[in-house]
């Protein structure tokens, strides 16, 4: 953080005649370091923690490219990825979100008049799994209208389409870090029919149960916090690949075995639990959640 100090510090000071002197600098060496800064990303861990050398060697162990790849640290928190060649920067980028002890890291492309004051990291790319769609709405398209309500779509997983399951739509979509994760949302068809669908967030770490953010924890946010309410607005159930998925039901109340009902509803402690679910005249066995 001393890095930040010095910049502010030097913002705000008035240069005298002598120091606001124009400094002209050669070029020679300037098309070498555009095109080795062209092939390189600027990152940022999502925390207020600082970090050391074992984010940088735990990331190198898991890209794999050696000598191919350089990380170099420019100041304030901020790394600079150096690659040899536009398809390992590309592979990076279409692989994450990548973390390092439960907090996300933040990549944007180099662009020339780039400091480490001017790098702002505003989206992050993250698949999303879209829950609850009818049948007859599991398709491209609708992913993709979906997911730009979310933020800017990048891609639509189409092998999902052609896979053993038809439970969700996966879309890839640049997330703005300044909102909260949508947690779900009402879906119309053409003819007018709306369902309520759920998104799920695939390598989800380091989000705020409270206010829906990335990048801090509840202890650490500003949002103001109801204390009569029962758990808190996020949590663990929007991450994708949990023990037990819960979108799909269209009714409020489910019905157990012993005949007795329970609510669908986000909470914090639970275990599973098999109920019977009517959709009219059909019956089926499926397991959900039940408040301990």
């Amino acid at each position: 953080m001393m890095d930040s100090v010095f910049i502010d510090k030097l913002q705000s000071i008035t240069l005298i005649e002598d120091e606001g002197e124009v400094i002209k600098v050669g070029v020679s060496q300037r098309d070498r370091m555009l095109e080795e800064c062209s092939l390189s990303l600027l990152g940022r861990f999502l925390t207020t923690r600082a970090f050391n050398q074992a984010a940088k060697g735990l990331l190198l162990s898991m890209w794999r490219m050696g000598s191919d790849l350089r990380i170099v640290d420019v100041g304030d928190d901020l790394f600079q990825f150096k690659f040899t060649m536009e398809s390992q920067l590309k592979w990076e980028l279409a692989n994450g979100p990548w973390s390092f002890e439960d907090h996300h890291l933040a990549l944007q492309r180099w662009e020339r008049g780039m400091t480490a004051t001017s790098v702002r990291f505003s989206s992050m790319p993250m698949w999303v799994q879209v829950w609850g769609l009818p049948f007859d709405l599991l398709l491209e398209e609708v992913g993709r209208d979906i997911g730009s309500g979310l933020g800017e779509v990048l891609e639509v997983d189409l092998k999902a389409f052609l896979s053993d399951q038809a439970r969700f739509i996966r879309v890839r979509v640049d997330l703005p870090l300044d909102k909260p994760l949508r947690r779900g949302g009402i879906v119309a068809s053409p003819e007018g029919d709306k369902v309520c669908t759920g998104f799920k967030y695939e390598r989800l770490v380091g989000l705020c149960y409270q206010c829906g953010r990335i990048g801090y924890q509840v202890k650490e946010c500003s949002a103001p916090r109801d204390r009569k309410q029962g758990c808190l607005p996020y949590g663990e159930w929007l991450k994708a690949g949990g023990i037990v998925e819960i979108m799909g039901m269209q009714t409020k109340q489910a019905v157990a075995r012993d005949g007795g009902t329970m609510m669908l509803k986000p909470i914090r402690v639970f275990q599973q639990l098999e109920v019977e679910v009517d959709r009219g005249l059909q019956r089926s066995w499926a397991v959900y959640l039940k408040v301990v």
